[in-house]
């Protein structure tokens, strides 16, 4: 720095210029060519994010359907507390629904994700007194269901206790990602009901086993949850299942356009596929 200072002294004394002004002029022309240097060089690229306010009304919105889509079997439920007859209705459903929101309400409060957790409280809630509902005017010794009573009820005991283990042993991270493994595995094999339900519809050209006005519900909150999780989350234990259940609600809505209905199915098999389609349909 001195020796700058000397220099331009130097150059001021035999040039007579005064050393204050080419201080000046130094400094212009080092400013003048960082500007033209600024100017000349490419403009990096701008990354633009996604609209974050049509990500924002999507979260809001997805807890929303899922809790929706926990309603569903209400009226079916409200049947049986009438007729105080479970008739060919599975269990199935219902202790899943139980055990699937415990599981996902624990998710989303170990990755702090109100979305996630709040939705599947209510689910698990709701589960929980359809299940109660549900055993009360099951038949002794029902075998059908599918399996029995206790064994649906070990189960659901079992999947509390497994999970609260993991809180107790583990880290949080790593509790998440166990948890969030089990989910997902869980989700897969429960879409074996919608399979089963699309396998029945092609062999006998009849879509009256698929719910449309569930099916379409189903849809909605499948894609909501597909484009928060990935989009929002960047949660592959989020988008992933729920990606998948995307896929086989518009499997369904597709089978639906193709086939029509007709009365050969009674209403008993229409409303247990109803219900089974709510396991999938409820994924968050």
């Amino acid at each position: 720095m001195v020796s700058i200072r000397i220099a331009i002294a130097v150059t001021a004394f035999f040039t007579g210029v005064n050393p204050t002004y080419a201080r000046s002029a130094a400094a212009a022309a080092t400013k003048s060519r960082a500007s033209i240097a600024t100017e000349n060089s490419p403009t990096p690229a701008i990354k633009s994010d996604p609209p974050k306010k049509w990500l924002e009304v999507c979260n809001k919105i997805a807890p929303a359907t899922s809790i929706l889509c926990s309603l569903a079997p209400l009226p079916t439920i409200f049947e049986v507390a009438r007729t105080k007859s479970v008739g060919d209705l599975p269990l199935l459903p219902y202790s899943s629904m139980a055990a699937n929101g415990f599981i996902w309400s624990l998710y989303g409060w170990l990755t702090d994700s109100p979305a996630v957790k709040w939705a599947n409280i209510m689910g698990a809630l709701l589960g929980s007194y359809y299940f109660v509902q549900f055993k009360k005017y099951s038949p002794a010794g029902a075998s059908g269901l599918p399996g029995t009573m206790k064994q649906h009820m070990i189960v659901v005991a079992w999947t509390v206790l497994a999970n609260t283990f993991l809180l107790s042993n583990f880290s949080r991270k790593t509790a998440a990602d166990i948890i969030g493994k089990e989910g997902t595995l869980i989700y897969i094999i429960l879409f074996a009901s919608p399979l089963v339900a699309a396998q029945q519809v092609i062999a006998t050209k009849n879509a009256a086993l698929i719910p449309l006005p569930f099916t379409i519900a189903s849809t909605i909150n499948c894609s909501l949850w597909s484009v928060v999780g990935l989009l929002l989350m960047n949660d592959v234990y989020i988008y992933f299942p729920s990606i998948m259940g995307l896929l086989c609600a518009l499997a369904q809505l597709f089978l639906k356009g193709m086939y029509n209905d007709s009365n050969v199915e009674t209403a008993a098999a229409a409303a247990a596929a109803q219900e089974m389609n709510t396991i999938v349909g409820n994924m968050m």
